[in-house]
């Protein structure tokens, strides 16, 4: 009787495929806890590092909120040095990772500033942290056993449901997708660890016990190793088979996977080895980048700034600048600034810290006004230097018919130059008939 490999039964008449090379299913690579488990497979791990680090790379600032108006202020101190180790960089993608992966992320205040809000907060490992009843109207925290008091610990809640408190955890909820990429995973490795294809099977009609089959096994082993023939016995037949690797599937496997994560985390297929459906393409690295700080990072940021805000006294609040994200290219760059420059809702000195360039001198950069206009007139004399006033003095003369003497342009340049010092009067001109 001839059995299929695959096929399993009671009575053992036939040393399968899987004896030989391997299922694909090694426990050892389910071991662990979930978070580090999922963490293996390479969408997890490449998704939430692009979520963490976006979000850790932008930069943070802090408002006081005045009825309507809103006025920028320095980083408050817990933003300055959130935690013992490490910077705000990596507080922010410490929270993001455990969000990410849990759905919560936990702080432990361990410092209060002089005005009595948080100074410092520690992120803590899901797994330390219990609630006691997760549909409580009033938390309550337990910490490694421990009970905290409800100022001692600030929660962060991802995806929630209507009448709870924990956010959902996605390695959880999919933990089967994440499992199922794990294992093709697996059974790649084996497949390309044992020669990619698989040599044969044995048949035979007789009843094997484990010690015969120990030995054909480990003979058959020895023989596929050195490309070489064995001689079996005992009415063993030996029987080539192939089984391509695209009948297997563990590839079509792997990118389904792929996809499944990047839907999950509200990332780009492409950005975590999947493939994006249909036609869809960017014409350029700013639209991409739109896209993703849209639908993808927008949510995030929005958790983040409103929950941190909290840790913050009333009228101060904390915000992301994504515009760090939009760097376009050097030509759309310059083009946007003179359109900002040219319509008067930027200056010079602003449009130059955007590019990392210090402000120009005695307060040149500061008019608002379109830049032909701020190069030859100055709404404050005092912010005009020398060439300003003598093209303003040139243009004004010509346009009007008046002309200036010799003295009296020498007198203009005397007082250009004593502008600089900040003693200018207007000069006076003579008109000749």
């Amino acid at each position: 009787m001839k059995w299929w490999p695959f096929r399993r039964s009671a009575l053992k008449r036939a040393i399968s495929y899987q004896d030989v090379w391997g299922a694909g299913s090694d426990p050892a690579v389910l071991r662990g806890t979930s978070q580090e488990r999922a963490l293996r497979l390479g969408p997890v791990y490449g998704a939430t590092r692009i979520l963490a680090d976006s979000v850790a790379s932008l930069p943070l600032k802090s408002y006081r909120t005045a009825g309507a108006d809103r006025l920028r202020v320095p980083l408050p101190e817990l933003f300055r040095q959130p935690a013992a180790a490490g910077t705000l960089y990596d507080w922010l993608h410490r929270c993001m990772t455990s969000l990410t992966l849990r759905g919560n992320a936990y702080g432990l205040v361990v410092a209060w500033g002089p005005d009595g809000w948080p100074s410092q907060i520690e992120w803590l490992h899901p797994d330390d942290v219990h609630l006691q009843d997760n549909l409580a109207a009033v938390p309550v925290w337990y910490y490694k056993g421990r009970r905290l008091e409800p100022h001692q610990l600030f929660h962060i809640p991802g995806y929630t449901l209507p009448g709870q408190i924990l956010g959902l955890s996605p390695i959880a909820y999919f933990a089967t997708t994440t499992e199922a990429g794990l294992l093709a995973n697996q059974f790649g490795r084996d497949w390309f660890a044992n020669g990619s294809t698989p040599s044969a099977v044995l048949e035979t009609d007789m009843v094997v016990d484990q010690a015969a089959a120990t030995i054909l096994k480990a003979r058959f082993k020895e023989a596929a190793q050195g490309r070489d023939v064995v001689a079996l016995g005992n009415g063993v037949k030996y029987r080539a088979i192939s089984v391509p690797a695209e009948e297997s599937q563990f590839l079509e496997t792997i990118k389904a996977t792929a996809n499944q994560i990047a839907a999950i985390y509200g990332v780009p297929p492409e950005k975590v080895g999947g493939e994006t459906g249909g036609s869809l393409t960017y014409a350029t690295v700013e639209q991409n980048s739109i896209d993703m700080l849209t639908w993808t990072l927008r949510p995030w940021l929005a958790r983040l700034e409103a929950a941190l805000s909290l840790l913050l006294p009333p009228g101060t609040e904390v915000k992301f600048n994504p515009d760090a994200m939009l760097r376009t290219d050097l030509l759309s760059r310059m083009q946007a600034y003179g359109m900002a420059l040219d319509q008067g809702w930027r200056n010079r000195d602003e449009v130059r810290a955007l590019e990392d360039e210090p402000p120009l001198p005695n307060g040149l950069g500061q008019t608002y006004l379109p830049l032909s206009t701020a190069l030859s007139v100055s709404l404050d004399p005092e912010q005009a230097n020398a060439r300003n006033v003598v093209e303003m003095i040139q243009k004004l003369g010509a346009g009007v018919g008046v002309m200036l003497t010799a003295d009296e342009a020498r007198d203009l340049l005397n007082q250009a130059g004593a502008h600089l010092s900040g003693s200018f009067t207007p000069p006076k001109a003579t008109e000749e008939p």
